[in-house]
């Protein structure tokens, strides 16, 4: 299918979200991802395609990708999604992947990195629509105090008492002391963890450590990006 760049949003710093209008309808499930192509002169080793999250919630309708936008850093790919025009196309397949919430009645942890709080974005903007169950209790760490999505967090908090979010500001760390103190009945929670490779397995095997069935965690990683 083919998207066509209909607005770009500064979420906060180096962090931009790019809405995109399909030319055909698009139905997902809150959580998933797409692949996308775009092509560019002189792409690097990385080449011309990757795999983001649905950042926005099916209800938007919208195809949005969310991601840090470095001028220094980035690859060739991003620096050419940045200089889109409004009006300009990329192509995408899918949707797909199982990083979705199943059971709103069954109460999680979410644990998100950086730009790993997309898929958990799509997935409680999906919930709060819906007016389903938000049992729901969120880490999300960042390198800044600029946390994306904080501001429409906070107002779903308002609205929501079993949704709960804790901010973790870098050089602090989600960790097992953490997570003991803000979770009860932990053996009862169903833990969701998104954000960096090294990070998602660093605290998996915590999970596992404090007695999490293997079963009770899913995965989504973040190529390319360095633990928060």
């Amino acid at each position: 299918m083919k998207l066509k760049l209909v607005d770009k949003e500064i979420q906060t710093g180096d962090v931009k979200s790019f809405v995109f209008e399909p030319d055909i309808p698009v139905e997902w499930a809150a959580g998933q991802f797409m692949v996308y192509r775009l092509d560019h002169e002189n792409p690097d080793i990385r080449g011309k395609q990757r795999f983001f999250t649905i950042s926005s919630a099916p209800f938007e309708k919208h195809i949005v990708i969310t991601t840090h936008i470095q001028k220094d850093k980035s690859s060739t790919f991003k620096k050419s999604l940045d200089s889109l025009k409004i009006g300009d196309f990329i192509e995408a397949k899918g949707p797909d992947g199982d990083f979705i919430l199943e059971d709103p009645n069954k109460n999680y942890v979410f644990i998100a990195g950086g730009i790993g709080i997309t898929p958990f974005h799509s997935i409680i903007a999906d919930l709060a629509h819906k007016s389903l169950p938000i049992n729901i209790t969120l880490f999300y760490a960042n390198k800044t105090e600029e946390f994306p999505f904080k501001e429409e967090f906070e107002k779903i908090r308002e609205q929501n008492t079993s949704f709960k979010v804790h901010y973790v500001v870098s050089p602090k760390h989600i960790d097992e002391n953490l997570i003991k103190e803000n979770v009860a009945d932990l053996q009862k929670k169903i833990f969701y963890v998104s954000g960096p490779e090294k990070m998602v397995e660093d605290l998996t095997e915590m999970i596992k450590g404090i007695g999490i069935k293997e079963e009770n965690i899913k995965q989504d990683f973040f190529p390319g990006y360095d633990p928060i």
